[in-house]
């Protein structure tokens, strides 16, 4: 069953109003019977309980009689869906980072399940992973989310963009026609699991809509979203206090704790539950964020290094150079010209 404490970003009911109005039916009457209030323009901020939610997908599938209500759903759909998310998605570098926001930033959408990002031989698979069994999760829901993930990097691709092969867990519809028109690939349905299938080469070309800053900015946004609404999440509230305490030096795991009003050896074990640790998460956003600071020229490389907490610009160019093999200077130089 789908656990009372999950939810999702008020952006998801906002568009399922919509997507149900297009059909000609009143959604008010269906959201009132699931204990839902009618979407406002300033709820998409707003969490909602995925298990009315579920009520709610299925409730829609049946009214409706159109088993593609799913895919139907993304064309009501934009970046403000998601948020912060949906914006540093628009402005990230390649449709690979785009996808590892989305894996690392997932829980923005809903706290059940994960996105997994999978490097295969000459593809990328992203794999949407519910803890529940077939049938437990409104098909329609399901749809909209694989199709949802297309959507976005339609948005920055251009309409005509797809996957090279789309495997889905539900039966094969009724409406097979709206699934095959908008995947507009190869589809098996009753497959194992939900999963997309990309080149390589494709989701690494650059992006026309890349702005590193506009990326960073979002990216903010969505950690402070996740601070405040997510409690549960260890590794969000982690990463938002690491990189509020950076500018000021090296962030320790006891100053970290503190502020989580946990002890050290709590955090420890929170962390050793999640296959991490504090050092491993510590080198893995200044990684992250130098690379991208340093993808532009807004900031000197004294100011990436403060902003990194680091004391000396020499000590963060060591840093920098067993990450990426290159020097900040080298690497600046090479993402610029190109």
């Amino acid at each position: 069953m789908v656990q009372q404490n999950v939810t999702t970003i008020g952006g998801v009911p906002q568009t399922l109003f919509q997507t149900i109005q297009s059909y000609g039916i009143d959604p008010a009457p269906l959201f009132e019977q699931v204990g839902l209030n009618t979407p406002t323009p300033n709820s998409n901020q707003d969490r909602v309980q995925s298990v009315a939610l579920q009520k709610l997908w299925r409730m829609a599938e049946q009214v409706t009689q159109d088993d593609g209500f799913g895919i139907r759903f993304t064309a009501h759909s934009n970046p403000m869906t998601l948020h912060g998310l949906g914006f540093s998605w628009i402005a990230s570098n390649t449709l690979l980072d785009a996808f590892n926001r989305l894996v690392r930033y997932y829980r923005l959408i809903s706290t059940a399940g994960e996105v997994v990002l999978e490097e295969q031989e000459a593809t990328y698979c992203v794999w949407y992973k519910l803890p529940v069994g077939k049938g437990i999760a409104a098909p329609a829901s399901l749809d909209a989310a694989m199709a949802l993930f297309v959507q976005l990097c339609r948005f920055t691709k251009g309409a005509q963009f797809s996957p090279s092969r789309v495997e889905l867990h539900r039966n094969t519809p009724k409406n097979r026609e709206a699934f095959t028109d908008f995947f507009n690939c190869e589809i098996t349905f009753n497959g194992e699991e939900n999963r997309l299938y990309f080149s390589k080469e494709v989701l690494r070309e650059p992006l026309p809509s890349a702005n590193e800053e506009l990326a960073r900015v979002n990216d903010q946004v969505v950690i402070d979203y996740l601070k405040v609404h997510d409690k549960a999440d260890v590794l969000s509230q982690i990463r938002a206090i690491v990189i509020d305490l950076m500018p000021s030096g090296t962030p320790s795991q006891d100053d970290v704790a503190k502020l989580l009003h946990v002890s050290t050896r709590t955090l420890q074990r929170k962390l050793a539950e999640k296959h991490t640790s504090f050092k491993a998460i510590l080198e893995g956003i200044r990684q992250e964020l130098a690379t991208s600071y340093l993808k532009g020229a807004e900031r000197s490389i004294a100011e990436v290094t403060y902003l990194l907490g680091f004391t000396e610009p020499s000590n963060f160019s060591r840093s920098f150079k067993q990450w990426t093999g290159e020097t900040p200077n080298e690497y600046r130089a090479r993402h610029i010209s190109s």
